[in-house]
Protein backbone atom coordinates (compact mmCIF):
# COMPACT_ATOMS: atom_id res chain seq x y z
CA UNK A 1 0.00 0.00 0.00
CA UNK A 2 1.93 3.56 -1.21
CA UNK A 3 2.57 6.18 1.74
CA UNK A 4 0.34 9.04 2.48
CA UNK A 5 2.42 12.22 1.29
CA UNK A 6 2.83 14.30 4.47
CA UNK A 7 5.62 17.18 4.78
CA UNK A 8 9.43 17.14 5.16
CA UNK A 9 11.93 19.44 5.98
CA UNK A 10 15.22 19.87 4.33
CA UNK A 11 18.07 21.32 5.93
CA UNK A 12 19.93 22.58 3.26
CA UNK A 13 17.23 25.01 1.67
CA UNK A 14 15.57 25.44 5.41
CA UNK A 15 11.83 24.60 3.74
CA UNK A 16 9.24 22.69 3.54
CA UNK A 17 8.23 20.54 0.81
CA UNK A 18 5.60 16.86 -0.23
CA UNK A 19 6.08 14.84 -2.83
CA UNK A 20 3.09 13.19 -5.02
CA UNK A 21 2.42 11.77 -7.82
CA UNK A 22 6.42 12.27 -9.29
CA UNK A 23 5.72 16.05 -8.48
CA UNK A 24 7.50 18.17 -5.79
CA UNK A 25 6.00 20.88 -4.08
CA UNK A 26 7.25 23.77 -2.34
CA UNK A 27 5.77 24.72 0.95
CA UNK A 28 7.25 27.81 2.55
CA UNK A 29 9.90 27.82 4.81
CA UNK A 30 7.21 28.78 8.14
CA UNK A 31 6.27 25.00 9.43
CA UNK A 32 2.76 26.25 10.40
CA UNK A 33 2.15 28.07 7.05
CA UNK A 34 3.76 24.82 5.39
CA UNK A 35 1.65 22.63 6.63
CA UNK A 36 -2.10 25.00 6.70
CA UNK A 37 -0.76 25.16 2.54
CA UNK A 38 -0.32 20.93 2.37
CA UNK A 39 -3.97 20.53 3.81
CA UNK A 40 -5.16 22.85 1.59
CA UNK A 41 -3.20 21.12 -1.41
CA UNK A 42 -4.61 17.57 -0.60
CA UNK A 43 -7.89 18.91 -0.29
CA UNK A 44 -7.76 20.02 -4.19
CA UNK A 45 -6.56 16.77 -5.75
CA UNK A 46 -7.81 17.97 -9.70
CA UNK A 47 -5.67 21.24 -8.71
CA UNK A 48 -2.48 18.65 -8.12
CA UNK A 49 -2.76 16.35 -10.67
CA UNK A 50 -2.93 19.12 -14.01
CA UNK A 51 -1.30 22.00 -12.44
CA UNK A 52 2.35 20.58 -13.49
CA UNK A 53 3.19 23.91 -15.66
CA UNK A 54 5.08 26.54 -14.00
CA UNK A 55 3.51 30.24 -14.53
CA UNK A 56 5.95 30.78 -16.75
CA UNK A 57 5.61 27.62 -19.06
CA UNK A 58 1.98 28.75 -19.18
CA UNK A 59 2.91 32.27 -20.31
CA UNK A 60 4.81 30.83 -22.65
CA UNK A 61 1.99 28.60 -24.28
CA UNK A 62 -0.45 31.38 -23.91
CA UNK A 63 1.89 33.72 -26.19
CA UNK A 64 2.74 31.24 -29.01
CA UNK A 65 -1.75 31.46 -28.71
CA UNK A 66 -2.04 35.37 -28.57
CA UNK A 67 0.44 35.37 -31.60
CA UNK A 68 -1.84 33.34 -33.99
CA UNK A 69 -4.77 34.51 -32.90
CA UNK A 70 -4.52 37.89 -31.94
CA UNK A 71 -2.94 41.34 -33.97
CA UNK A 72 -0.08 41.98 -33.19
CA UNK A 73 0.02 44.48 -30.69
CA UNK A 74 -2.11 43.02 -28.71
CA UNK A 75 1.15 40.44 -28.52
CA UNK A 76 3.08 42.90 -28.03
CA UNK A 77 1.41 44.41 -25.22
CA UNK A 78 1.10 40.86 -23.48
CA UNK A 79 4.74 39.64 -23.93
CA UNK A 80 5.58 42.80 -21.81
CA UNK A 81 3.24 42.54 -18.77
CA UNK A 82 3.86 38.79 -19.23
CA UNK A 83 7.96 39.24 -18.72
CA UNK A 84 7.57 41.78 -16.14
CA UNK A 85 4.90 39.23 -14.27
CA UNK A 86 7.77 36.19 -14.59
CA UNK A 87 10.42 38.27 -13.50
CA UNK A 88 8.62 39.27 -10.61
CA UNK A 89 7.48 36.29 -9.95
CA UNK A 90 10.34 34.03 -11.09
CA UNK A 91 10.01 31.20 -13.68
CA UNK A 92 9.43 28.14 -11.25
CA UNK A 93 6.60 29.15 -9.28
CA UNK A 94 3.69 27.24 -10.24
CA UNK A 95 -0.48 28.59 -10.58
CA UNK A 96 -1.41 27.03 -7.13
CA UNK A 97 1.36 28.76 -5.32
CA UNK A 98 -0.22 32.00 -6.63
CA UNK A 99 -1.73 34.49 -4.39
CA UNK A 100 -2.87 37.91 -4.74
CA UNK A 101 0.05 39.28 -2.79
CA UNK A 102 2.15 38.37 -6.05
CA UNK A 103 0.58 40.37 -7.96
CA UNK A 104 -0.07 42.87 -5.84
CA UNK A 105 4.29 42.90 -5.23
CA UNK A 106 4.45 42.84 -8.71
CA UNK A 107 2.52 46.13 -9.51
CA UNK A 108 3.53 47.94 -6.53
CA UNK A 109 5.78 50.43 -9.03
CA UNK A 110 6.36 54.51 -9.01
CA UNK A 111 6.11 54.02 -12.96
CA UNK A 112 2.84 52.95 -13.25
CA UNK A 113 -0.40 54.22 -12.42
CA UNK A 114 -3.86 52.68 -11.66
CA UNK A 115 -4.44 51.89 -15.58
CA UNK A 116 -1.07 50.31 -16.01
CA UNK A 117 -1.94 48.09 -13.14
CA UNK A 118 -5.40 47.15 -13.59
CA UNK A 119 -4.01 46.01 -17.40
CA UNK A 120 -1.10 44.03 -15.94
CA UNK A 121 -3.53 42.06 -13.85
CA UNK A 122 -5.90 41.87 -16.43
CA UNK A 123 -3.64 40.45 -18.41
CA UNK A 124 -2.24 37.90 -16.10
CA UNK A 125 -6.00 36.89 -15.32
CA UNK A 126 -6.82 36.12 -19.11
CA UNK A 127 -3.69 33.85 -19.21
CA UNK A 128 -5.14 31.75 -16.75
CA UNK A 129 -8.81 31.86 -18.12
CA UNK A 130 -7.47 30.66 -20.87
CA UNK A 131 -5.17 27.63 -19.01
CA UNK A 132 -8.82 26.92 -17.53
CA UNK A 133 -10.10 27.00 -21.55
CA UNK A 134 -7.63 24.48 -22.65
CA UNK A 135 -7.26 22.09 -19.75
CA UNK A 136 -3.65 23.12 -18.42
CA UNK A 137 -5.93 24.33 -15.11
CA UNK A 138 -8.98 23.19 -13.23
CA UNK A 139 -9.40 26.80 -11.67
CA UNK A 140 -8.06 30.61 -11.83
CA UNK A 141 -6.39 30.89 -8.62
CA UNK A 142 -7.02 34.81 -9.24
CA UNK A 143 -10.53 34.36 -10.57
CA UNK A 144 -12.57 37.62 -8.54
CA UNK A 145 -9.45 39.68 -7.49
CA UNK A 146 -9.90 42.98 -7.24
CA UNK A 147 -8.23 45.19 -9.74
CA UNK A 148 -7.70 49.11 -9.72
CA UNK A 149 -9.86 51.23 -11.81
CA UNK A 150 -8.72 52.09 -14.77
CA UNK A 151 -7.43 56.10 -14.90
CA UNK A 152 -10.09 58.01 -17.09
CA UNK A 153 -8.65 60.50 -19.56
CA UNK A 154 -10.61 63.62 -18.19
CA UNK A 155 -8.67 65.92 -20.86
CA UNK A 156 -10.70 68.42 -23.23
CA UNK A 157 -9.42 71.19 -24.55
CA UNK A 158 -10.78 74.94 -25.38
CA UNK A 159 -10.00 76.69 -28.50
CA UNK A 160 -8.05 78.73 -27.17
CA UNK A 161 -5.72 76.13 -25.09
CA UNK A 162 -5.61 74.48 -28.72
CA UNK A 163 -3.90 77.49 -29.93
CA UNK A 164 -1.71 77.28 -27.48
CA UNK A 165 -0.32 74.11 -28.16
CA UNK A 166 -0.17 74.53 -32.40
CA UNK A 167 1.71 77.53 -31.35
CA UNK A 168 4.36 75.06 -29.61
CA UNK A 169 3.70 72.57 -31.92
CA UNK A 170 6.85 71.86 -35.17
CA UNK A 171 7.14 70.07 -38.34
CA UNK A 172 5.05 66.78 -39.16
CA UNK A 173 3.37 67.09 -35.81
CA UNK A 174 0.96 69.64 -36.63
CA UNK A 175 -0.24 67.73 -39.44
CA UNK A 176 -0.76 64.99 -37.41
CA UNK A 177 -2.58 67.23 -34.16
CA UNK A 178 -4.88 68.94 -36.78
CA UNK A 179 -6.27 65.59 -38.14
CA UNK A 180 -6.79 64.32 -34.64
CA UNK A 181 -8.73 68.06 -33.96
CA UNK A 182 -10.36 67.72 -37.25
CA UNK A 183 -11.89 64.38 -37.52
CA UNK A 184 -11.53 63.26 -33.63
CA UNK A 185 -10.22 59.97 -34.62
CA UNK A 186 -8.51 57.17 -32.06
CA UNK A 187 -4.65 58.59 -32.61
CA UNK A 188 -3.93 55.29 -33.35
CA UNK A 189 -5.96 55.37 -36.34
CA UNK A 190 -4.72 58.48 -37.49
CA UNK A 191 -0.55 56.88 -36.77
CA UNK A 192 -1.44 53.52 -39.22
CA UNK A 193 -3.49 55.96 -41.85
CA UNK A 194 -2.60 54.68 -45.56
CA UNK A 195 -3.70 56.08 -48.86
CA UNK A 196 -5.82 53.11 -49.86
CA UNK A 197 -7.49 54.01 -46.67
CA UNK A 198 -8.49 57.35 -48.50
CA UNK A 199 -11.88 57.37 -50.45
CA UNK A 200 -12.40 60.82 -51.40
CA UNK A 201 -14.08 62.24 -48.17
CA UNK A 202 -13.68 58.90 -45.92
CA UNK A 203 -11.00 56.89 -44.55
CA UNK A 204 -12.35 53.51 -44.21
CA UNK A 205 -10.36 50.50 -42.43
CA UNK A 206 -11.53 47.49 -43.38
CA UNK A 207 -13.04 44.77 -40.46
CA UNK A 208 -9.41 43.20 -39.87
CA UNK A 209 -7.96 46.63 -39.56
CA UNK A 210 -10.30 47.79 -36.79
CA UNK A 211 -11.08 48.04 -33.17
CA UNK A 212 -13.08 45.16 -32.40
CA UNK A 213 -12.18 43.74 -35.49
CA UNK A 214 -16.17 43.37 -36.09
CA UNK A 215 -17.21 45.97 -38.60
CA UNK A 216 -15.33 48.76 -41.01
CA UNK A 217 -14.40 51.86 -39.12
CA UNK A 218 -15.21 54.53 -41.45
CA UNK A 219 -13.36 58.55 -40.45
CA UNK A 220 -15.58 61.23 -41.95
CA UNK A 221 -12.92 64.21 -43.16
CA UNK A 222 -14.07 67.70 -43.21
CA UNK A 223 -12.54 69.86 -45.82
CA UNK A 224 -9.26 70.20 -42.86
CA UNK A 225 -8.50 66.94 -42.96
CA UNK A 226 -9.04 66.20 -46.30
CA UNK A 227 -7.03 68.89 -47.51
CA UNK A 228 -4.09 67.16 -45.01
CA UNK A 229 -4.90 64.19 -46.03
CA UNK A 230 -4.54 64.29 -49.64
CA UNK A 231 -0.83 66.35 -49.57
CA UNK A 232 0.51 63.71 -47.45
CA UNK A 233 -0.70 60.76 -49.77
CA UNK A 234 1.32 62.70 -52.73
CA UNK A 235 4.17 62.85 -50.45
CA UNK A 236 3.61 59.26 -49.35
CA UNK A 237 1.78 57.06 -51.36
CA UNK A 238 2.35 53.91 -49.48
CA UNK A 239 2.86 53.26 -46.49
CA UNK A 240 1.67 55.46 -43.30
CA UNK A 241 0.75 58.88 -44.57
CA UNK A 242 1.72 60.65 -41.09
CA UNK A 243 5.37 60.53 -40.75
CA UNK A 244 8.08 61.73 -38.22
CA UNK A 245 10.79 64.42 -39.29
CA UNK A 246 13.41 61.08 -39.68
CA UNK A 247 10.77 59.88 -42.30
CA UNK A 248 9.44 56.98 -39.91
CA UNK A 249 5.66 56.50 -38.97
CA UNK A 250 4.63 57.69 -35.83
CA UNK A 251 4.79 55.20 -32.71
CA UNK A 252 2.70 56.10 -29.80
CA UNK A 253 6.05 56.57 -27.42
CA UNK A 254 7.23 59.35 -30.09
CA UNK A 255 3.77 60.82 -30.25
CA UNK A 256 3.60 60.93 -26.51
CA UNK A 257 7.47 62.00 -26.04
CA UNK A 258 6.83 65.49 -28.25
CA UNK A 259 3.66 66.50 -26.51
CA UNK A 260 5.02 65.96 -22.92
CA UNK A 261 7.96 68.75 -23.98
CA UNK A 262 4.62 70.88 -25.19
CA UNK A 263 2.44 70.33 -21.94
CA UNK A 264 5.65 71.85 -20.10
CA UNK A 265 5.73 74.59 -22.17
CA UNK A 266 2.08 75.34 -22.15
CA UNK A 267 1.73 74.36 -17.95
CA UNK A 268 -0.62 71.53 -18.51
CA UNK A 269 -1.31 68.55 -19.78
CA UNK A 270 -1.06 67.42 -23.34
CA UNK A 271 -2.24 64.28 -24.75
CA UNK A 272 -3.04 63.00 -28.03
CA UNK A 273 -6.51 61.68 -26.83
CA UNK A 274 -7.31 65.23 -25.56
CA UNK A 275 -8.35 66.52 -28.95
CA UNK A 276 -10.78 63.52 -29.78
CA UNK A 277 -12.79 64.04 -26.47
CA UNK A 278 -12.80 67.82 -27.32
CA UNK A 279 -13.98 66.60 -30.79
CA UNK A 280 -16.76 65.15 -29.24
CA UNK A 281 -17.25 67.88 -26.34
CA UNK A 282 -17.76 70.71 -29.26
CA UNK A 283 -19.79 68.66 -31.67
CA UNK A 284 -22.44 68.74 -28.55
CA UNK A 285 -22.05 71.87 -27.71
CA UNK A 286 -23.02 72.25 -31.55
CA UNK A 287 -26.31 70.31 -31.19
CA UNK A 288 -25.00 67.41 -32.93
CA UNK A 289 -27.39 64.52 -32.27
CA UNK A 290 -25.77 61.53 -29.90
CA UNK A 291 -26.27 59.27 -32.68
CA UNK A 292 -24.64 60.83 -35.64
CA UNK A 293 -21.85 61.81 -32.90
CA UNK A 294 -21.60 57.69 -32.05
CA UNK A 295 -21.10 56.91 -35.99
CA UNK A 296 -18.43 59.60 -36.10
CA UNK A 297 -16.70 58.54 -33.25
CA UNK A 298 -16.74 54.94 -34.32
CA UNK A 299 -18.76 53.32 -31.68
CA UNK A 300 -21.93 51.29 -32.43
CA UNK A 301 -24.33 52.85 -30.17
CA UNK A 302 -24.51 56.48 -27.72
CA UNK A 303 -23.47 54.91 -24.29
CA UNK A 304 -19.78 55.70 -25.17
CA UNK A 305 -20.32 59.15 -25.72
CA UNK A 306 -20.38 59.98 -21.97
CA UNK A 307 -16.65 58.79 -21.66
CA UNK A 308 -15.90 61.48 -24.17
CA UNK A 309 -17.87 64.14 -23.68
CA UNK A 310 -16.70 66.40 -20.60
CA UNK A 311 -20.12 68.61 -20.79
CA UNK A 312 -19.33 69.42 -16.96
CA UNK A 313 -16.54 71.17 -17.72
CA UNK A 314 -17.57 73.79 -20.09
CA UNK A 315 -20.45 75.82 -17.10
CA UNK A 316 -21.11 77.92 -19.68
CA UNK A 317 -22.46 75.91 -22.17
CA UNK A 318 -24.32 74.41 -19.27
CA UNK A 319 -25.94 77.84 -18.05
CA UNK A 320 -27.35 78.20 -21.53
CA UNK A 321 -28.84 74.90 -21.51
CA UNK A 322 -30.60 75.63 -17.96
CA UNK A 323 -32.23 78.76 -18.89
CA UNK A 324 -33.47 77.26 -22.34
CA UNK A 325 -34.57 74.68 -20.47
CA UNK A 326 -36.36 76.75 -18.22
CA UNK A 327 -38.08 78.24 -21.40
CA UNK A 328 -36.34 81.59 -20.57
Amino acid sequence: MPRKPKPYFRKQTKTWYFSTGGKQFNLGKDREAAFTKFYEMMADQECLTVSSDTLYDLSQAYLDWVQANRKANTYDKHKHYLASFIGSVGKRLKPVGLKPFHLTQWTNKDSWNSSSRHDAISIVGRMLNWAVREGHLSSNPIAGIKKPKMKRREIVYTAEQWIQIKAHATGPLIDLIDFLWSTGCRPKEARTMEARHVHEDLVIFPPIESKGEADSRVIFMAPEAKNIAQRLIKLHPTGPIFLNSRGNAWTKDAVVCRLRRISRKVGFRVIAYGARHSYATNALIRSVDTVSLSHLMGHKDTRMINNYAHLSQNTKFLLQQAIAAQGS
